[in-house]
């Protein structure tokens, strides 16, 4: 089942590998024509780019994380903090989504929790590119960017 589709902040960190595309999920589990006005209006109003910082602890992230999530998935990565979540969240009330209430990173994904093998960092800025994903799929290499732009 994956997230349906969304929209992400996309990065590129060299201390930060992933077998997936490297992101922070804003809003999941919508229909494509939602994500993709979701994006055009973030990006139309705000802009493409933004930092978030990421907070060194590392933190795991349970199956059904999101309120209508029905994945059996769990990962771990980081939290982090940005200055336009509010904005993000405001905006992301007038659609029909789940919104990310944390900024996060995940790392790594899997069925069982005990598998996964979390490390920290130091506290780390990123620089973030807005896009629309395609996260349908259960296997998180699969998922794409789909932007309409």
């Amino acid at each position: 089942m994956g997230y349906k589709y969304g929209v992400w902040m996309t990065y590129e960190h060299s201390l930060l590998q992933t077998s997936h595309i490297k992101h922070v999920t804003i809003a999941c589990l919508m229909t494509k024509e939602n994500a993709l006005k979701l994006y055009d209006e973030i990006v139309n109003k705000y802009g493409d780019t933004f930092e978030v910082l990421l907070h060194g602890k590392h933190a795991f992230y349970d199956a059904a994380f999101y309120e209508h999530d029905t994945n059996k998935t769990c990962s771990w990565g980081f939290d982090g903090t940005c200055d336009m979540w509010d904005t993000f969240k405001t905006v992301c009330d007038n659609y029909k989504c789940d919104f990310s209430h944390i900024p996060h990173t995940s790392i790594d994904y899997g069925i069982s929790p005990n598998l996964l093998k979390p490390y920290s960092i130091n506290n780390v800025k990123i620089q973030c590119k807005v896009h629309c994903a395609d996260i349908r799929s259960d296997f998180p290499e699969d998922w794409k960017l789909i932007d309409s732009k």
